[in-house]
């Protein structure tokens, strides 16, 4: 019997025509260079940098790797912000025959210096400002060598757009440490990507840690370029597009999502180093944007400032978000300011971004849409994790495809726990509905058991979204010795608004049942989150608790 879903699925959309590729993404890249060698593949802050200068600097790159002994497998770490040196020590990389390891730049030494022991990474590519920390942990990581690189080395000398002002320092002096330029200067190229099956590690991704300390998905060759096909036939991304970006690339929906896919599809990317309201509407602006995937926090930013129906976003055709649900209320104000609708999409780390999507022609508000073709989801009970629950009812979602990990690296614990006969545990609750769309309800350890009721933030959330004063909103659960815990909402007003907490308490219980308003509201300026936008949950739990 033919899943519920696939009645819904974009226009012309079959699973008999597919073809997953059978080539690596370097090999592709390589292709779309010979291609099309002048066209621009990177727009940093006004600075173009071709497909042919990408592919060949990445190719010194690769051959700098090989020269100092480098073997198929190996891991090479990249501590940086988005920029095209990213791209060219991430695509060298992976020419080279190694293992990417791309770590969150924001991390201090202790983060780091676990990252770099669990990984066993030989090499490290990453700022003169962010040496600071290398350099605490440098000695007692496997690092045989550092490279580093200034931002400020591939801005243009008049940027189009303005940069991070930390982007526009002078060089850090790093003693012991080999220059990029230096290396793209004298580097000879290394003239074929080393062959690596479609099954051998590419990635090692670490998870963000929001429930615990980080573990590094291996994603394969396969995942990267059959996730990057399957985005292709969704969306419909092409040649043709040009699509902003300004997600950070060590997260799998950046890395995925915008690079991979700007090297699979030969699109344009007008990238950005860090987020800023002004620099990222002007950016879709003056560029003419087709197409760009934020994130929540993002979108919210967005239609809650007053500045946005001044830009001129009418270029755009596709609006996707991804990272944590979006609320209904969120993505119909988005659409009522930007003229766009969002289209929603579901993924995780160890699923190499997407899972699900909203169709482009369809979109529902609430959900994250439909499963991708070959894609296998289940609702599953969450006391067993087994029994197959009806159309309707919450429960964990498991899945299996060919975008899933391969496994834990180095965490047989891990990968037993979370990949069980070929289907992979998500941890995230939801359910399906009469026609495949799967909503995102909680993370299953965010669940709250308020006097016996299953309560999921997201939900008390989305709901809160709707109040006029409310710009974010954090839901989690404090314990309390009679009702097993309570609910508590941290919040933060918007611009110029004001609400009590016996005002907004009041209106959460006309609002939503009574087991599931929170008792109590915390005002804060800001909600803490990851670098890639995510809200810290353990962290307001401790800040309740505390």
């Amino acid at each position: 019997m033919e899943p519920i879903w696939k009645a819904h699925w974009p226009p012309g959309l079959d699973e008999a025509t597919i073809r997953l590729p059978e080539e690596p993404l370097p090999v592709i890249l390589k292709a779309n260079a010979r291609r099309t060698p002048d066209k621009a593949a990177l727009v940093f802050y006004g600075r173009e940098v071709s497909f042919g200068e990408l592919d060949e600097a990445s190719d010194r790159f690769a051959g700098w790797l090989r020269a100092r002994g480098l073997r198929a497998g190996d891991r090479v770490a990249l501590f940086l912000e988005n920029c095209p040196q990213f791209a060219i020590a991430y695509y060298g990389a992976l020419k080279a025959g190694a293992i990417a390891v791309c770590l969150n730049p924001m991390h201090k030494a202790l983060e780091l210096g676990h990252e770099l022991e669990d990984s066993g990474a030989r090499v490290l590519v990453g700022s003169d400002q962010g040496y600071g920390v290398v350099e605490a942990v440098r000695a007692a990581s496997p690092l045989e060598a550092v490279v580093t690189t200034s931002y400020a080395d591939w801005l243009p000398e008049r940027p189009t757009l303005p940069p991070p002002p930390s982007f526009l320092e002078r060089a850090v002096v790093c003693a012991e440490t080999e220059d990029l330029r230096a290396i793209l200067g004298a580097a000879p190229p290394l003239a074929t990507p080393v062959p690596r099956a479609l099954a051998d590690t590419a990635l090692l991704q670490y998870t963000s840690g929001t429930t615990g300390a980080p573990k590094g998905a291996e994603l394969t060759h396969g995942n990267l370029v059959w996730n990057c096909e399957l985005m292709r036939l969704w969306l419909g991304q092409g040649p043709e597009d040009v699509v902003f970006g300004v997600v950070p690339w060590f997260h799998i929906t950046g890395m995925e999502v915008q690079l991979n896919m700007m090297a699979y599809t030969s699109s344009t990317f007008v990238a950005l180093g860090r987020f800023d309201l002004d620099t990222a509407l002007r950016a879709i602006q003056d560029h003419r944007c087709t197409m760009t995937t934020l994130i929540a926090t993002i979108n919210v930013a967005i239609v809650n400032s007053p500045k946005t129906p001044e830009y001129d976003l009418s270029s755009l055709r596709l609006c996707l978000s991804g990272g944590s649900p979006v609320p209904a209320e969120i993505a119909r104000r988005w659409e009522a300011i930007t003229g766009h609708q969002l289209v929603e999409g579901y993924g995780l780390t160890e699923t190499t971004a997407p899972t699900h999507c909203n169709p482009p022609h369809r979109p529902r508000y609430g959900t994250v849409g439909l499963p991708f073709p070959f894609t296998d989801v289940r609702i599953v009970s969450l006391e067993d994790g087994v029994t197959e629950l009806p159309v309707g009812a919450s429960g964990e979602i498991v899945v299996r495809g060919p975008m899933v990990l391969k496994g834990y690296w180095r965490r047989p614990d891990a990968t037993a726990e979370a990949l069980r006969d070929g289907w992979f545990h998500t941890g995230d609750v939801g359910r399906v509905d009469a026609e495949g769309y799967f909503t995102i309800e909680e993370r299953k350890k965010d669940m709250i058991k308020a006097s016996g009721y299953s309560v999921f933030p997201a939900e008390v959330e989305a709901i809160m979204y709707r109040h006029p004063a409310v710009a974010e909103v954090g839901v989690v659960g404090v314990p309390d010795p009679y009702r097993g815990e309570d609910v508590l909402a941290f919040v933060v007003l918007r611009p110029g608004a004001t609400a009590s907490e016996p005002e907004l308490v009041a209106w959460c219980r006309e609002e939503m049942a009574v087991y599931k308003a929170p008792r109590a509201i915390r005002f804060v300026p800001a909600l803490p989150k990851t670098a890639s936008g995510k809200t810290l949950k353990r962290q307001l739990r401790e800040q309740a608790r505390a």
